[in-house]
Order: structure tokens, then C-alpha cells, then sequence
């Protein structure tokens, strides 16, 4: 497999899981020079993929934004509190 079509798949994994692993993307473009390792790299994080030392280091909620992150507030509430709540006399 080329060095190129390695690097996508492990664009696809990451997509699909949220993370590449940083001692997995150092094997896959170490070869590169150092302006490639940039580019891909960023490229990477501009899918909003994690790169991380390890599994433990992956945080789900980096990327939340938007309905799924109001969603996950309102999920945290104890119905105590109507944050995040449309107004039911508002349009």
C-alpha cells in the first residue's frame, strides 16, 4: 500500500472513531518532510479528528457544538433548571 493511500485510511479510521493515535500518524508520514507532516496534520485536525498519545487522552465532547451540545446539557440537568429550554411563547 502507498504511503499516500495509508494516509487515507488512517483519515478514514479517524473519522470513524473521532481519533488517530499520534505513534500511528508518526509512523505513516515520518518519511515526509516536515512542511507535509504540517499539512497533514492540520489537515487532520480540520476533520476534527483527536490526535493522542492514547486511548485515555480521547475526549468525545471536543467537537460538540451546536443542537447535539445543547442536547447534551439538557440530558446533564436535573429538571431543576430550563437552560438551553426554547421559550414556548417565542417563534
Amino acid at each position: 500500500m502507498s504511503s499516500s493511500d495509508q494516509i487515507k485510511d488512517l483519515i478514514r479510521t479517524g473519522k470513524k472513531v473521532g481519533y488517530i493515535l499520534e505513534a500511528t500518524l508518526e509512523k505513516s508520514i515520518s518519511h515526509l518532510p516536515a512542511i507535509d507532516q504540517s499539512y497533514i496534520r492540520n489537515t487532520i485536525e480540520g476533520f476534527k479528528i483527536q490526535i493522542i498519545k492514547s486511548k485515555k487522552d480521547y475526549d468525545e465532547l471536543k467537537y460538540l457544538s451546536g443542537a447535539d451540545a445543547i442536547e447534551f446539557l439538557q440530558n446533564l440537568s436535573d429538571g431543576k433548571y430550563s437552560a438551553f429550554k426554547k421559550d414556548k411563547h417565542t417563534k
